[in-house]
């Protein structure tokens, strides 16, 4: 089972050398600042997956509606994750791991202009994700899945 802790007051005020460190999919290396986290947010009764940045989480739901939460959980690298190709769905991380399989929703991750986002992967095999207010799709086999293999 993997751990999710709030960001805002969980994660920012804590010492990460205890707390452990927030998975970071990618970031500037100029600036470590500019991370980009995975995240999950709870909407409407079940989790989303997506990312966060600069403290705004950025999510699809499952109705594909766009929104942003400022209230969000960022998961502590306790096992190693690995980004696999599009194959590996079936062994992709899932937003909730504890909702029966038939509702879980998968976390999907692609490249936007050079950075890695991560957004969920719908019934139809598509990953969407909420690129700072625009949609942003892939079908299979153009996105990756993220596997735990810790």
């Amino acid at each position: 089972m993997s751990t999710w802790i709030d960001y805002h007051t969980q994660y920012l005020p804590s010492d990460p050398n205890i707390t452990g460190f927030a998975v970071v999919i990618d970031w500037d290396f100029l600036e470590f600042y500019n991370a980009i986290y995975m995240a999950r947010t709870f909407f409407e009764g079940y989790y989303v997956p997506g990312f966060a940045f600069n403290g705004v989480g950025y999510f699809v739901s499952k109705e594909r509606q766009l929104f942003q939460a400022y209230v969000f959980q960022v998961l502590i690298e306790e096992e190693q994750i690995d980004i696999k190709d599009y194959s590996e769905l079936a062994n992709g991380m899932v937003a909730d791991d504890v909702v029966d399989k038939s509702e879980q929703i998968k976390f999907g991750t692609f490249d936007i202009g050079g950075f890695r986002y991560c957004g969920m992967v719908d019934s139809q095999h598509t990953c969407h994700i909420n690129f700072f207010g625009q949609k942003r799709s892939k079908r299979e086999p153009e996105f990756d899945v993220i596997i735990i293999i810790g």
